[in-house]
């Protein structure tokens, strides 16, 4: 506890002065830098760091040019931003930085429309002319609708199927595999999900867990009589005042829905909430007229330019387009920007936002999930990160939309969604000859390099060095199709030691081992010549650092008992 004297003799204030000057050198020793100056807490979506233009094997060592520039100190650091770094790294950023002067790039604008304007069911690419489907639609317009089961087929044995996530004794939605209570039940929209619909066994002994008789559908989850576990026709208010009985094993456990009964509907998941320009839908933006992308921040030349995202505002105003009468077939406007300049591909939705829309958890592969006053809750899962990156991405001011004049190339595949997925509807059961993860991954990863491949120019100019896939999983980039090794990974595993030319997940279904060399290829995990190592999401708490500092502060004596002395003046 601090000793807070009143002085008013010159010596009082010396001393106090003199104990502030520990304090401070205490906390220089013991904690630099006292805030992580390489993630601004609150602009961090709206910054990446800045990069080199090309980073190709070997480009670790450094221009002697730098060393003048940017001399190292007696720790043998440099400084960025206030925060010490290797001298090699710190040169590495800090040149890139100083070098990094605006320039003039000439942005497309899209003017391509749809067919059928993707029938309500999907979001116009005006760049490419072509839809995005919402999950469980199809066609070049999104005028066909899929039928995907939730259930396995059925036998003797299995009345519903084998046991799957997406399990539904009640009514499937089979746009989303997603199972409700359904017509006939007085909330025909409460999920019964997973173990909600099924018998309960009873433990034998009141230590024993609860087990589910996955062959037994429950009729008791549909009856009207409060004195048995019902869910789909009981009301909230009964059963919060203890009126009626309800069964626990039920939950609210997909995304948009809150409260014990799923009664109130909240904000769902999207990339950037849809950047004001769209309504999400379950994890999948569907955006307003005249935008487009994962996250509505693609304006097309049929929306309000004074409404365009920061990123591509252009330094004179431009005609609202929407109004003229014909719009022109190119559409340019010319933007000041900085490099290094990334362009994001606009993936066709079975490598993003279906993934987001179809999960079963809400909590799934996402950094954030709302409550009942739609205030954000930041979640502890480790692959956040993924969705932390890609939604600083685009909304960087580095972002542009000309691949022509781009450094780097984002592939914004979402493995952790889809490996968190694998086999949990019928429609994403994993490869039959390997039931594996990893090899399931493998393949959406090498439908992904197919499609950029034969639809856009980029990839052929440097063969792939030039891109950027983020491998979010455990083990990092191991089970990479060979086809995209030279491009740069990030990932959370920068495993570069032997026993890493063989698997070590304790979980069988991500193990690596089995992959066909032809898939994968002999590559290693992890190139330190190319790729970069991410840490992990970590829930936001920019209140930590002050704790952790109040914690050290308490533990050193020496510190703790110095009086101050409060200075009148």
């Amino acid at each position: 506890m601090l000793k807070i004297r009143s002085a008013k003799c010159p010596w009082a204030s010396v001393g106090a002065a003199g104990a502030l000057v520990m304090l401070v050198t205490a906390v220089h020793v013991f904690m630099v830098p006292i805030l992580p100056s390489s993630l601004d807490f609150s602009g961090a979506r709206r910054t990446v760091d800045h990069r080199p233009r090309n980073v190709l094997p070997g480009a670790g060592v450094v221009d002697s040019r730098l060393r003048g520039r940017f001399p190292a100190d007696s720790y043998e650091a440099v400084t960025f931003r206030a925060a010490p770094w290797k001298a090699e790294i710190g040169r590495w950023l800090a040149g890139c930085h100083a070098e990094s002067s605006a320039v003039n790039i000439t942005e497309a604008i899209g003017t391509k429309r749809c067919q059928k304007d993707c029938s309500g069911n999907g979001v116009c690419n005006y760049d490419l002319g072509e839809c995005r489907c919402f999950h469980g639609y199809a066609g070049k317009g999104c005028e066909r609708v899929l039928k995907l089961e939730c259930n396995l087929p059925s036998s003797p044995e299995w009345p519903v199927g084998p046991w799957i996530v997406s399990i539904c004794p009640a009514q499937c939605d089979t746009t989303r595999t997603m199972c409700f209570c359904g017509p006939g039940t007085k909330y025909p929209d409460r999920p019964v999900a997973e173990a909600c619909g099924f018998k309960t066994i009873v433990p034998a002994k009141p230590d024993d867990p609860k087990l589910t008789d996955w062959t037994t559908p429950d009729p008791d989850v549909f009856t009207t009589n409060s004195s048995k576990l019902g869910w789909c026709n009981v009301d909230p208010e009964d059963a919060y005042s203890s009126k009626v009985k309800f069964k626990e094993e039920c939950h609210c456990k997909y995304d948009g829905l809150w409260g014990q009964f799923c009664e109130t509907h909240v904000e769902c998941i999207c990339i950037n909430q849809c950047s004001g320009h769209g309504h999400c839908r379950g994890g999948f933006c569907q955006c307003d007229s005249g935008y487009f992308g994962i996250d509505c921040s693609i304006p097309s030349a049929y929306s309000v330019a004074y409404e365009w995202p920061s990123w591509l505002q252009a330094p004179v105003n431009l005609p609202d387009l929407k109004n003229l009468s014909n719009i022109p077939i190119n559409v340019n406007a010319v933007v000041e920007k900085k490099r290094p300049l990334i362009y994001v591909y606009d993936l066709p939705a079975e490598f993003d936002s279906h993934l987001l829309e179809g999960r079963h958890y809400k909590l799934e592969c996402v950094n954030r999930i709302y409550d009942e006053k739609n205030r954000t809750i930041w979640t502890r899962q480790l692959y956040g990160a993924q969705m932390a990156l890609y939604e600083s991405i685009l909304a960087s001011p580095h972002r542009t939309l000309n691949g022509d004049e781009a450094d780097y190339f984002y592939v914004p595949v979402l493995d952790s969604c889809l490996i968190t997925r694998s086999d949990d509807a019928p429609h994403l059961q994993m490869p039959e000859d390997l039931r594996l993860r990893s090899y399931h991954t493998l393949e959406y990863y090498r439908k992904a390099y197919d499609h950029i491949a034969q639809r856009y120019p980029y990839w052929n100019r440097t063969s792939g060095r030039d891109h950027i896939w983020f491998f979010s999983w455990d083990e990092g980039a191991c089970y990479a199709p060979k086809e995209i090794w030279n491009s740069m990974m990030l990932v959370h595993w920068g495993n570069t030691n032997t026993k890493h030319e063989k698997s070590t997940t304790a979980y069988w279904a991500d193990n690596w081992d089995d992959i066909p060399l032809d898939r994968r290829g002999n590559h290693p995990c992890f190139d330190p010549r190319k790729d970069l190592v991410l840490p992990a999401w970590k829930e936001p708490n920019p209140g930590a650092i002050w704790l952790k500092l109040w914690a050290r502060y308490a533990s050193m004596p020496e510190l703790r008992d110095v009086p101050f002395n409060y200075l009148n003046v």
